[in-house]
């Protein structure tokens, strides 16, 4: 799975407009769920690479899969 560069300035621009609109901030289709997902992902990432970089137990899954986290603000798919 390849992971996509996030578009800060895109987003930031997109955000903008939404927010005008009087669109929500949060929920499944806010305004803040993508960099919510973003940072996520983001941790997530990094503490699967320090768990590979571990030469621990020979009996692990290493790997990445698709995953929806239940927040505060709603569910994310990460």
């Amino acid at each position: 799975m390849e992971k996509q560069n996030f578009d800060f300035e895109a987003f930031k621009k997109q955000a903008a407009n939404h927010l005008k609109n009087g669109d929500t901030l949060l929920g499944k289709d806010g305004v803040l769920t993508p960099l919510l997902k973003e940072f996520l992902e983001g941790a997530l990432d990094g503490e699967l690479e320090a768990h590979i970089e571990d030469e621990g137990d020979a009996n692990r899954k290493n790997g990445k899969g698709r995953k929806q986290v239940k927040t505060a603000i709603g569910s994310v798919d990460i």
